[in-house]
């Protein structure tokens, strides 16, 4: 049987797994319906995203800058191999603006305040994150940033 929803799949990882590695492990034995991407991250600073189709699952792992790590994920798939697989039609957003402005911002901040340029980049500080404006009647549903520590 098929997790066909991505929250019903979120829950059966936060029931079942108990750090990020054992969550990526039992979603790549789970079936899927649909494509989504789901970040996973632990306390321990264990930090990945699995981006899922129906037909194939990859993981990626943070990416380290100086002696920070971070993961990011939109809603388009990132890397190269699940390009292919991207059902949008072009229609996501601009997801990948939005990505390449967050890790191009903390690579080019990774000698300074973290925090606070996080907050920048949610403001739209350093780039194109949330400004909609040619579309009428569109708002981002939500974004997060997360501090582990």
């Amino acid at each position: 049987m098929a997790v066909k929803v991505r929250y019903t799949l979120v829950r059966y990882l936060l029931e079942k797994a108990d750090h990020a590695e054992c969550a990526v492990r039992l979603l790549m034995g789970l079936p899927v319906s649909s494509n989504c991407n789901i970040l996973i991250a632990d306390k321990s600073g264990e930090m990945a995203v699995a981006e899922c189709t129906p037909f194939t699952k990859r993981s990626r792992k943070a990416v380290s800058f100086g002696k920070n790590r971070i993961v990011c994920t939109v809603n388009s798939f990132t890397s190269d191999e699940m390009k292919p697989f991207d059902a949008s039609g072009g229609n996501d957003y601009d997801s990948g603006k939005r990505y390449r402005t967050v890790m191009d911002s903390f690579f080019s901040h990774r000698n300074g305040d973290l925090i606070e340029m996080a907050e920048g980049l949610m403001r739209g500080e350093y780039g194109f994150m949330f400004q909609y404006d040619y579309i009428p009647d569109f708002e981002t549903v939500w974004s997060s940033v997360y501090d582990l520590n």
